[in-house]
């Protein structure tokens, strides 16, 4: 029974599984780490973009509100200059 747990692992052959395994379950986090960091980073600048796209609207509507009050001013002072 001893030797079936214990002295198992000091075989050359169990070594080198372990250390296999080591290695090939650290790259196995590396890769979902990095994939993890990309899909964040992509999903940030995906709602960055919307963000922009939303100020962009934002300006071309407050651009509107402007240019109406400015005419609603003009006829408002032409029809009291009469």
């Amino acid at each position: 029974m001893y030797n079936a747990f214990w002295n198992n692992w000091a075989s050359p052959q169990r070594v080198g599984e372990i250390y296999a395994k080591t290695v090939s379950n650290f790259a196995d986090n590396v890769m979902a780490t990095s994939r993890i960091a990309n899909n964040t980073l992509f999903a940030n600048i995906g709602a960055y973009k919307t963000i922009g796209q939303r100020q962009i609207d934002d300006v071309k509507e407050f651009s509107r509100m402007a240019a109406n009050t400015a005419r609603t001013f003009e006829n408002t002072s032409r029809e009291f200059a009469k």
